[in-house]
């Protein structure tokens, strides 16, 4: 019988965001008397979560007297929250980095603060590889670098700056951060520390100041979301979904990311009985094999993952369901891999988001050798983006002549309208038949792999 797995690693066990971290004494950034507030730009990179840091964020700013998301060339300061999940990532912040150089020099008194994984990951060593870079603080344990903000910003700021009304329709909103599952190839237990949620009550306060602004579809956000826990009654997402649906103004409710392990029936019985939860699950499997799923310690099998599947379809008939998957892990055998392509067969999802492994720093898989050649990760990442494309094609060509429900979103530049499903599939709608925010009826005219083309029968909200 397999040794079990630790459930957590001592260095996640450990875990402490990090202090505020600035120049020392005698570089610190100039700051001149503006004669009005400051105003801050930002930019983030990465997952759902840094979009819901970006606009927690902006709110602070907001709080201390800062008007956020200026434009850049209008900005005081430059906040880039950042990514550390994979390579590629970091490489788009540091050319950020780098473009942000003649900008702050362009006018005494600009300066620029890093947030987000990388900060975490790469600590006060950035402020030392990046010479212009003046704030690194951990956006978890920011009250530090707002405090400091204040005391150098004193004589511009005149208390809080009124947020203005949202011109979104959609939102994140952060449930819970940290992740304690641990798989060997990922740095979020790292970079998020272990799991905390928010309470039931303070995630529905803020749902509610979204919906007073304008926002109508409202997606719930952790690592891993389904082992959210309120830290004062223990409710778990099923009843946080229920809390959040009762929200007057919410149109629609989404959530993620869901991990197998804790994909239960109350869950899946939530999202068939309240009204706002739309009917969409992702639902990362990784891999279709038995032994790579435990050499990523992702601690369920591929039958228990097919059982989850076929629970949550009979729970939920017209589920969505999407998945992440990533080829060319450690030691990936051309059978393990074979066992992925089943798996896509077999569950015929309809969006995968595919990536070929990159090993990233301090990982338990980081131990091991990279040791699928990168062309042989290109050849199988191609041969399922276009295995998925077929079955995306036939689940949508599926959907012709079905009735289905769109939140407008935007409009082409040609002046299409579209949105999204319930399900999250983005569809068009003829030129002038729909205005951004409007909930309608259509009826699905054609479809291809990626998008639905519909005619609108009624407004439905």
């Amino acid at each position: 019988m397999p040794t079990p797995l630790p459930l957590l690693s001592p260095s996640a066990r450990g875990f402490q965001a990090i202090p505020l971290a600035e120049r020392p004494a005698g570089r610190q950034p100039i700051v001149p008397v503006l004669g009005r507030p400051p105003r801050v730009h930002l930019w983030h990179i990465g997952c759902q979560m840094n979009d819901a840091d970006h606009e927690m964020l902006a709110e602070r700013f907001a709080e201390i007297g800062f008007v956020p998301d200026a434009a850049l060339d209008d900005a005081d300061l430059a906040v880039l929250i950042t990514c550390a999940v994979r390579q590629n990532a970091e490489q788009k912040v540091y050319g950020k980095f780098r473009d942000l150089i003649e900008w702050k020099r362009a006018r005494p008194g600009r300066a620029v603060a890093m947030t987000g994984c990388m900060a975490v990951e790469h600590g006060s060593t950035l402020l030392r590889k990046l010479p212009e870079l003046d704030y690194l603080f951990d956006v978890r344990d920011c009250d530090g670098f707002f405090a400091r903000l204040q005391s150098v910003h004193g004589t511009d700021l005149d208390g809080p700056v009124p947020m203005p009304a949202s011109d979104r329709l959609l939102a994140y909103v952060s449930v819970m951060g940290g992740c304690n599952e641990m798989c060997t190839y990922c740095i979020v237990p790292f970079v998020r520390g272990r799991e905390t949620s928010r309470p039931v009550g303070e995630i529905v306060e803020d749902v509610h100041r979204l919906v007073e602004r304008g926002v109508r579809e409202v997606t719930l956000l952790g690592q891993n979301v389904n082992s959210y826990s309120d830290p004062g009654t223990g409710a778990g997402l099923p009843e946080l979904l229920a809390a959040v649906d009762s929200v007057p103004g919410l149109w629609r409710l989404r959530f993620l990311t869901s991990h197998p392990r804790n994909a239960l029936p109350g869950l899946f019985e939530a999202m068939r009985d309240l009204p706002t939860v739309c009917e969409q699950l992702h639902l990362p499997v990784q891999a279709g094999d038995d032994q790579l799923l435990r050499r990523m310690r992702r601690m369920y099998t591929v039958d228990e993952y097919l059982a989850k599947i076929a629970s949550a379809r009979a729970t939920v008939p017209a589920l969505a369901l999407t998945t992440d998957i990533i080829v060319g892990f450690s030691a990936e055998t051309e059978a393990e891999f074979l066992g992925t392509e089943q798996l896509l067969r077999t569950v015929r999802f309809d969006v995968v988001h595919l990536q070929a492994y990159s090993v990233r720093p301090g990982t338990a898989a980081a131990r091991r050798p990279d040791d699928v050649p990168l062309t042989e990760k290109k050849r199988r990442l191609n041969h399922l983006l276009e295995l998925q494309r077929d079955i995306a094609l036939q689940r949508n060509l599926a959907l012709v002549g079905e009735r289905i429900e769109i939140l407008v979103e935007s409009t082409t530049d040609d002046g299409r309208p579209f949105g999204r499903t319930r399900q999250g599939k983005i569809a068009l709608l003829p030129a002038g038949s729909a205005a951004v925010g409007e909930l309608c009826v259509a009826t699905v005219r054609t479809a291809n792999a990626w998008q639905l083309a519909a005619d609108v029968e009624a407004a439905a909200a």
